[in-house]
């Protein structure tokens, strides 16, 4: 009897060393298939054909950072530079948000990735697959459907051209003035966002190009025509408080930056007007004497009585003596002049839509 009852023990505890064995084996075997690896990671193009599909895999240890590291591989294939600063002006992004210019509606991304990647060089881009390894790496799969995208950056590409025409035959209105140049700057502006356009069709669909060139007029060309008109806009120039005409000087040689020419003519158009004024103080321990100085311009365009172009300087320097003191200050003022107002001048001149 206890023979038998030793050889049922043993056969219990055989049969549960089984069982145990199948549950380790069969576990293994469920973790095994949840760990397979998607053929996509390896091979993108067993999923999403290179005839029609562009793609990237990103890795990275978290899904976000994942998802940024595919869009950023894609975006780079075009030879797009990241946070690029092609479309800033806020002229360029108002118009969008109009309909005015071309914006195209491309997926919702996370405002992460908005920070890290530029927009728009995710027009029709989306991250279709991801997949986690189960230790510590995330996969994802950023996908651009050729055949989408070439219509999407055509139907862009024409509507940018009809835009740029619309800015140009209302220009004419008034050609040779601050409106007829900031139309001209808008078209450079709408005409280089086409080009931009263009060099991705070719990423996309090379066969398209062609067709498309002519819906896309030269930056280059408008630019210069753009010079031309400012070389027939004169502006006189008039400073208050400048016995030298140190800032006058300054003023001209800004102007001739931005690509317009001054006149002592009374009757041009447009007359900068400039007021400079300085204030002495003294230090508590009167050691240090400090000149405050303070410069307020603006150009009044005589035709409509607008002032435009408001440009204001403000700022102190020391000295042990007061005239040196001032000296630092003029010197100052020269400096901010010739550095700052060219580019006050595109910043007011952009500041607006152009239709």
């Amino acid at each position: 009897m206890r023979k038998i009852k030793g050889k049922l023990s043993k056969l219990v505890c055989f049969l549960l060393i089984l069982q145990a064995g199948s549950l380790t084996f069969a576990a293994k075997k469920s973790s095994s298939k949840k760990k397979a690896m998607p053929e996509w990671v390896i091979q993108p193009s067993a999923s999403y054909s290179h005839e029609s599909y562009i793609t990237y895999v990103g890795n990275a240890s978290d899904r976000n950072s994942c998802e940024v590291n595919a869009l950023q591989g894609l975006a780079a294939i075009f030879g797009q530079s990241i946070k690029s600063d092609s479309t800033a002006s806020s002229r360029m992004i108002q118009a969008k948000e109009n309909g005015f210019v071309a914006n195209a509606n491309v997926q919702v991304f996370s405002q992460e990735v908005k920070r890290k990647v530029d927009i728009d060089s995710l027009i029709g881009v989306e991250v279709r697959e991801f997949w986690f390894d189960d230790k510590n790496t995330w996969y994802a799969l950023a996908v651009l459907d050729k055949a989408k995208a070439s219509d999407l950056y055509c139907e862009m590409i024409k509507k940018n051209a009809s835009a740029i025409g619309t800015v140009l035959k209302n220009a004419e209105k008034d050609l040779n003035s601050f409106d007829g140049f900031a139309a001209f700057d808008f078209a450079e502006a709408i005409a280089i966002e086409n080009e931009n356009h263009l060099k991705k069709l070719s990423v996309i669909n090379q066969a398209l190009v062609k067709d498309m060139e002519s819906y896309c007029p030269s930056s280059k060309d408008l630019h210069g025509k753009k010079m031309e008109v400012a070389r027939k806009i004169p502006i006189r120039i008039e400073t208050v408080n400048d016995e030298m005409g140190r800032y006058k000087e300054a003023f001209s040689q800004a102007l001739a930056e931005a690509g317009f020419r001054g006149t002592i003519d009374p009757s041009a158009r447009y007359l900068l007007l400039a007021k400079f004024e300085f204030e002495r103080s003294d230090t508590q321990d009167k050691k240090t004497v400090r000149c405050r100085y303070n410069c307020e311009s603006y150009i009044l365009d005589s035709k409509t009585n607008h002032q435009l172009v408001p440009f204001t300087i403000k700022g102190r320097e020391a000295h042990v003596n007061y005239d040196e003191a001032k000296h630092k200050a003029e010197s100052s003022i020269i400096s901010k002049i010739k550095n700052d107002f060219s580019k006050a001048f595109y910043d007011y001149i952009r500041a607006a839509v152009t239709e």
